[in-house]
């Protein structure tokens, strides 16, 4: 029997753990929290964890059926929403079993009554050099253990969306050896946010650096209406090349960031670049002493490295589509995707009724 050891572990203690058991993200967020930068407070729930949930819902049969049931050639990277399998299979649903539930429980509790949180992917080793923002759900703006233990399901379940299956048939990982960790964290609430790259993606073989940023808390600027200013920096001196202002609605003036906030990110994209030694893709948010940084990974640029194969996805810089795209995205929700998701949950969950019958003759 699972007894739960190794189920959470707390972030401030997790720097030595295997990236096995705690993904890419946290064992970075454990590194920079080490190494003396500002991460907000948490823990992870390890890939252990994910087991247990996915061996007590008896999920396994099930995953491996849906893996054979549709194409990679007829998924896409964006057209899906995150639907996959793991909706009608039973991820959202399906009860935590009462100890994984009482340790997460727990470890909510220790973080202080009435915290905000978000909870977010944390992918294994082999994502962790060619990762991209987005690809994983996250839940943000959370109170209390019930809403955690249902945002843990929802972004489990995204490691079975298309995207996340498509990626994975990309840089040629076998989708059913997945396991995906999750991290829990208080939220930072601070009116500057964005990114920062070590080198600019776009032009990785040039002395520079970038930095996006909204007036808006983390991690909610991708539901924006604005979009980023953008600074182009030196690599080397930090000073500014150029500033491209973004699309504030009702707003005129001039950048939301100060030549204080520009050389803060610059100095702080130096040392996690000398931590890890590769230029880094950094989310941020806060100023001046408020300032944190909520995560830090290799850049994933439109080329891949000699002698590995290339990806067919796109790299984009900016934080999230405009509202034009939104609209049409919204629309295209309501009118089409939702009904067919409908759709395809009642199918599955037929499908689900016959197996866990037949299982029921089986015995």
């Amino acid at each position: 029997m699972d007894t739960g050891v190794g189920w959470v572990i707390p972030l401030a203690q997790a720097a030595n753990n295997d990236e096995r058991w705690i993904g890419g993200k946290a064992a970075k967020l454990a590194q920079l929290a080490r190494a003396g930068f500002r991460v907000p407070t948490g823990f992870i729930i390890t890939t252990r964890a994910y087991e247990h949930f996915v061996s007590d819902q008896d999920l396994t049969s099930l995953i491996r059926m849906e893996l054979g049931r549709k194409p990679f050639a007829s998924m896409r990277l964006g057209g899906d929403l995150g639907r996959g399998p793991a909706h009608p299979l039973g991820f959202p649903d399906g009860p935590h079993p009462p100890a994984l539930a009482q340790t997460i429980a727990t470890a909510v509790e220790a973080l202080g009554a009435g915290k905000r949180l978000a909870v977010r992917s944390s992918a294994r080793r082999g994502f962790r050099q060619r990762s991209f923002a987005g690809l994983h759900e996250s839940v943000v703006g959370i109170v209390g253990a019930e809403a955690v233990l249902d945002a843990v399901r929802v972004v489990w379940a995204s490691l079975w969306s298309d995207a996340a299956l498509l990626y994975r048939h990309e840089l040629g990982l076998d989708p059913a050896h997945s396991r995906m960790a999750v991290v829990v964290q208080e939220m930072i609430d601070q009116d500057r946010s964005g990114v920062a790259f070590g080198r600019d993606p776009r032009e990785p073989g040039r002395d520079h650096a970038v930095v996006e940023a909204v007036r808006d808390p983390a991690p909610t600027w991708w539901t924006a209406w604005s979009t980023p200013d953008r600074w182009i920096l030196d690599r080397s001196s930090g000073e500014v090349v150029e500033w491209r202002p973004g699309q504030r609605e009702g707003e005129l003036g001039g950048p939301i960031l100060g030549n204080g906030d520009l050389s803060n990110l610059h100095q702080m994209l130096l040392r996690v670049e000398s931590l890890f030694h590769w230029p880094p893709d950094t989310e941020w948010t806060g100023r001046r002493e408020q300032f944190a940084l909520l995560q830090a990974r290799p850049i994933t640029t439109a080329l891949p490295p000699a002698g590995e194969r290339a990806d067919q996805r796109g790299w984009y810089l900016s934080l999230r589509p405009g509202r034009r795209r939104l609209s049409t995205l919204a629309a295209r929700v309501a009118g089409q995707l939702i009904p067919e998701w409908k759709r395809l949950e009642s199918d599955w969950r037929r499908k689900r009724s016959r197996v866990m019958t037949a299982r029921t003759w089986r015995r």
